[in-house]
């Protein structure tokens, strides 16, 4: 079962890789905001629109969204249409929302 577990994780780990390749690359900015879901990071983004910093607060000490220090290569997968955020690939394979403008 374990060996199971193990293949199964280095197949989603290659798969991941191979995916990764197909999307375009791009540097998130250091100091650029990222939120694992993108409902937390409309929230965000509304807290930025109506200046409210508890809110924007929150979220970031929660651990729904962070802040980057250091510039990282990524995968851009989807950008939004309204062009406000943008579904991007982190190096460690999962997604994550942010701004297009955090994005080179």
């Amino acid at each position: 079962m374990k060996f199971v577990s193990c293949l199964l994780c280095g197949l989603s780990l290659l798969a991941s890789t191979a995916m990764a390749d197909t999307y375009p690359k791009r540097t998130l900015i250091a100091g650029s905001v990222i939120c694992s879901k993108a409902g937390d990071w409309s929230d965000m983004v509304e807290a930025s629109t109506d200046q409210d910093e508890g809110a924007a607060g929150q979220l970031l000490t929660s651990g729904k969204c962070r802040i980057i220090s250091a510039a990282m290569k990524v995968n851009l997968i989807e950008p939004e249409e309204d062009g406000i955020g943008a579904l991007i690939l982190l190096p460690s394979g999962k997604t994550a929302n942010t701004s297009e403008k955090f994005l080179r």
